[in-house]
């Protein structure tokens, strides 16, 4: 394995998503289409149609020699929306998506004014990345609208 190719999130509003997704991260869309793939054993009993908006953005700060537009983030919604709620931390199954960013009291700032409060920031020293013993690390935990959990981590730099 190179490189995570995508990260794909089931969202019950789209354009709800879409709008915390581009406009408050600040993720650029690089495609909005429909599809409805062909029903198989990926789809749980009693789906009645595979139909589904979705909408891939690119995170940013991947657009380096060798990375091009190859990693972005999926959002869809079904035409048959789920009834159940996003995983929380103490499930198994993937239950949240960390993402580098540079500043993240900025963000927090741009999270807050468009109403989304961050559940925890949190400074810790040491090698949580493959960091150096010393290092100090900065991991912001946010909700998107739909209750999935991101979590955003920034090393920061004492000069």
């Amino acid at each position: 394995m190179k490189l995570a190719s995508h990260i794909a999130i089931g969202v019950r509003d789209l354009e709800r998503s879409l709008a915390f997704y581009r406009d408050v991260l600040g993720m650029t869309v690089i495609r909005d289409a429909t599809n409805e793939p062909p029903m198989d054993a990926l789809y749980g009993p009693g789906v009645g149609s595979t139909r589904r908006r979705e909408v891939m953005l690119r995170m940013g700060g991947n657009e380096g020699e060798g990375y091009g537009d190859r990693v972005f983030l999926a959002i869809s919604q079904s035409d048959e929306p789920a009834d159940n709620q996003p995983l929380t931390l103490e499930h198994i199954g993937i239950h949240h998506v960390g993402f580098w960013v540079d500043d993240i009291p900025a963000l927090a700032e741009r999270l807050r004014a468009a109403g989304y409060e961050p559940v925890s920031i949190k400074d810790t020293v040491g090698v949580g990345y493959g960091e150096s013993a010393d290092q100090r690390m900065r991991a912001m935990f946010v909700k998107d609208p739909d209750g999935t959990v991101l979590q955003f981590d920034q090393r920061v730099h004492t000069y």
